[in-house]
């Protein structure tokens, strides 16, 4: 049975609305914003943070704030994201938005989350959530072209989110659960960006940036990443080492997924690199979704 004219337009109009919003989705990498969040959100709970309006605004400001910087980040890199199998089907390689486009997502996304983000208490929350935007589009981004080392210094912007949530809390700022939270961040930055490069070192070659792999060979760097993931996993043993986790049932489950994570991480030996890369890329998001998770649950219970 063939379908009217308005039931037609109606299709077609009902499908440019889902093209549009999985660009949207795409641009901002949705996920990556979410998982940026909720840690700010795990350092405001950290911090002793009520239930109030303070959530919406923590969540919201920062998830915009990383959504704007994703965007503008895409637009900087217009012209690698074409030449990678990775991101040549995003929305301005694809051609689903023009640079113009863009740059008012952008504008929007980020004036929003510093709208928002002025709301909380004090200053501070604004002026770290300018810097993690700064440090992202102004330093790492230029450092990727310039130095294969660029995820040194870029995961500072990793550390930066949590401290959104803590000082949105009222916490001060260089305390030692503070300290501890975002160094834990900055160190999980690093495997998480190696093994992203070595699951894709093909595309990293075609992009043209300066490779990795080229300075370091692949069997040493992913020997280097390993002393990186074995800090990352003392990192996480300080929460319960310092008492920062107060419910001794939650303790437990902890240290039980971080010993999990850790004989796969260990015992993931079969496959090419890049399979080995990837699902080791898995399992190192997974932990620290295990902190966001232990971290927020252990405050809500206390």
């Amino acid at each position: 049975m063939s379908l009217s004219v308005p039931q037609r337009r109606q299709e077609a109009m009902i499908s440019r609305w889902l093209t549009g919003a999985t660009a949207l989705r795409r641009l901002m990498r949705l996920e990556l914003s979410t998982m940026v969040a909720l840690s700010a959100l795990t350092g405001y709970f950290f911090a002793g943070g009520a239930w109030s309006w303070s959530i919406l605004l923590v969540l919201g400001g920062t998830g915009l704030l990383a959504g704007g910087s994703s965007a503008l980040n895409q637009w900087q890199e217009a012209d690698l994201d074409q030449r990678m199998l990775r991101t040549c089907m995003r929305p301005l390689p694809s051609g689903q938005f023009n640079e113009k486009l863009v740059l008012v997502l952008v504008l929007l996304q980020i004036t929003g989350g510093f709208i928002l983000l002025a709301q909380l208490p004090g200053y501070l929350p604004l002026l770290i959530g300018a810097l993690a935007v700064i440090w992202y589009n102004a330093i790492y981004t230029s450092l990727k072209r310039i130095t294969p080392f660029a995820a040194l210094p870029g995961a500072v912007c990793g550390a930066l989110p949590p401290l959104i949530g803590w000082t949105a809390a009222g916490g001060a700022l260089l305390t030692l659960p503070a300290i501890i939270l975002a160094g834990t961040l900055f160190v999980w930055q690093i495997p998480h960006t190696w093994l992203l490069l070595c699951r894709y070192r093909d595309d990293l070659q075609r992009s043209g940036l300066p490779d990795l792999f080229h300075t370091i060979p692949t069997k040493r760097l992913l020997q280097i990443n390993n002393c990186w993931i074995a800090s990352l996993f003392l990192c996480y043993l300080l929460f319960p080492l310092f008492g920062f986790l107060s419910h001794p049932l939650i303790t437990t489950i902890f240290l039980i997924g971080l010993l999990a994570l850790l004989v796969g991480l260990v015992c993931m030996r079969r496959g090419s690199t890049e399979e080995i890369a990837l699902r080791r890329f898995h399992l190192i998001n997974l932990s620290m979704a295990l902190l966001f998770t232990v971290l927020i649950v252990d405050r809500i219970v206390a």
